[in-house]
């Protein structure tokens, strides 16, 4: 169980579900309750809630942060989603109690969720931010401030957008990178599955691209 400052990150159990839940609803205020703590629901797997991660920070008996991730919505439903769940993970909220931020939890939070992505094999961690969120993940490795998130698929590249949101993603594994394509309105993850590199000289427009947002 890591400690910072006296704070540990631990795995969000039942018996939290009330703090984690209110402390992720600041991030994420449009969101039911009842969604966010529904991963609680799920025995160990992959990872803490089954393919989810949802853990806390705690000082005594109070939770004072938390994180929640889960496969994203476009790895779910793509024709290779056997293929994508275990490889791809999105973080969809980390959110510290006003009282206790600066104070180096976020950090925590981030960096234990990251350890514990690689020792379960997976390849990618992606994220949506607010503008003011991308020094923060930049210091953490991730290439963050994007417009769009592109995923250089079989076939295809997944491009998804959010107004008033930008994208951050991080290889996890030797192999991938998040690389300039010509012509290409953000940076490209490559590498995620077999035969996804795009190839030297090769333009955004020659390529062809899935917006799961769009349906299919």
């Amino acid at each position: 169980m890591p400690r910072t400052h006296g704070v540990s990150i631990e795995p969000a159990t039942r018996r939290y579900a009330a703090e984690y839940a209110t402390i992720l609803a600041m991030v994420n205020p449009a969101a039911p309750l009842s969604v966010i703590v529904r991963p609680l629901n799920f025995p160990p797997g992959l990872l803490t809630h089954g393919g989810n991660l949802c853990l806390i920070a705690r000082v005594g008996d109070r939770v004072v942060g938390a994180l929640l991730a889960g496969p994203p919505r476009w790895a779910l439903t793509h024709r290779l989603s056997l293929d994508l769940q275990p490889a791809v993970l999105d973080i969809e909220g980390v959110s510290v109690a006003p009282a206790y931020r600066g104070r180096g939890i976020a950090s925590a939070l981030a960096r234990d969720a990251e350890q514990r992505c690689r020792r379960a094999g997976l390849r990618l961690l992606t994220l949506e931010h607010s503008p003011a969120a991308t020094g923060f993940y930049t210091r953490h490795g991730y290439t963050a401030g994007q417009e769009e998130l592109i995923v250089a698929l079989p076939e295809e590249l997944m491009v998804r957008q959010w107004p008033g949101l930008l994208f951050a993603a991080k290889p996890l594994v030797a192999g991938m990178n998040v690389t300039e394509v010509p012509g290409a309105p953000a940076r490209v993850v490559t590498g995620l599955m077999p035969g996804c590199h795009i190839p030297p000289g090769t333009r955004y427009d020659q390529l062809k691209t899935w917006n799961p947002d769009d349906g299919r």
